[in-house]
């Protein structure tokens, strides 16, 4: 009897200490003390800008929207990419494209080419009956004419795991982000809220797409600056970086960060800083995406690499208003674009 209650009390413990690290690693009990010095502008005719990026040549943005409140509701919200040039407040223009199919558009990447058009690539995910109710996910490369998106190819996964984010390292190649490799509801769920390491990185081209690192704590914004390879746990809370071996798809990982909050989008300014969309308190979001009145405070970081390390300054910091959920920062000149999984407009901020 004595040797039963002790193992309950150590089960017990264990069970509480797991939750308070939770609460903790979530930001549950961290003081939200908002702060920016710019000024922000909303620009609504958008919904659920979960990625932005934007091309240093021609000034303008590219916005991945998509209404996922509706899509959650009905199974039929299609999404599109809206262009916007920063600094303007107009209202984005939807791009035209060829695409047959649903479009679900996720994290995007341009890849700029010398020598032909410029490519967009962009996550997709589309419904799929045969999945368990789970949506799949596939890259779609678009060639980028004039005013409009011109289908590529659709590159899928050579398994059932869930694609976050992606970045361009050719016309035709890529890295993307495996947010969850489990293959029901159920286990995905488990990944998130346990904190389970079973995301990881995919490699693609013209032959397919494969899984080629795992072990990974919800990765999410993935970027590339041709040599190394940067990706950013959301649960995990890491910025990780990854050195290519022999091939593309043999990644050996050589630094290591925890920047204490939960991390989404990455995105490089002109001076090579990664500029982070974050959530500093994880289980407010979670509670933002079942219902909007419930605000989840958004964070912007800008992140300076050194070979010694990082420095992290926290740009911008909100209660959750007025934007609730942010999960990318882009930043052009003097201007910032932030966007979140949710909300029906972006921000426009002077820097």
């Amino acid at each position: 009897m004595k040797k039963t209650l002790i193992g309950s009390g150590l089960v017990a413990a264990a069970v509480v200490g797991f939750v308070m690290d939770t609460l903790m690693d979530a930001g549950t009990f961290r003081e939200i003390k908002p702060h920016y010095h710019g000024t922000c502008d909303a620009v609504t005719g958008v919904v659920g800008v979960e990625d932005i990026t934007i091309d240093p040549d021609s000034g303008f943005a590219y916005l991945s929207s998509h209404d996922r409140r509706a899509w959650a509701a009905t199974g039929a919200a299609d999404g599109e990419i809206y262009l916007y040039r920063p600094g303007s407040l107009a209202t984005p223009l939807p791009m035209p494209h060829d695409f047959e199919g649903q479009f679900h558009p996720h994290g995007i990447a341009l890849w700029l080419d010398a020598t032909g058009p410029d490519r967009l690539m962009v996550i997709n995910h589309p419904n799929s009956p045969d999945a368990g109710g789970m949506p799949l996910s596939q890259v779609e490369i678009f060639e980028i004419g004039p005013a409009r998106l011109n289908h590529i190819r659709t590159v899928k996964t050579d398994g059932p795991y869930s694609l976050n984010d992606v970045v361009a390292t050719g016309p035709d190649s890529f890295y993307a982000s495996i947010d969850k490799g489990s293959e029901t509801k159920l286990g995905r769920s488990l990944e998130s809220y346990l904190r389970l390491s079973r995301g990881g990185i995919a490699y693609g081209d013209a032959n397919g797409m494969r899984r080629v690192e795992g072990g990974l704590v919800y990765p999410n914004g993935i970027q590339w600056d041709g040599v190394h390879l940067y990706v950013a746990e959301t649960t995990g809370r890491r910025l990780l970086k990854y050195k290519p071996g022999d091939t593309a798809m043999d990644l050996d990982l050589v630094a290591e960060d925890n920047l204490g909050t939960a991390l989404d989008n990455l995105e490089w300014d002109t001076d090579g800083n990664l500029w982070i969309g974050a959530h500093p308190q994880t289980l407010k979001f979670v509670s933002h995406a079942k219902d909007a009145s419930n605000r989840s405070p958004s964070q912007v970081l800008r992140v300076t690499l050194a070979d010694g390390g990082v420095d992290v300054q926290e740009i911008y910091l909100s209660d959750g208003n007025p934007m609730s959920g942010s999960s990318v920062a882009t930043p052009y000149e003097r201007r910032m674009l932030i966007g979140s999984v949710f909300e029906p407009f972006i921000l426009d901020c002077s820097l």
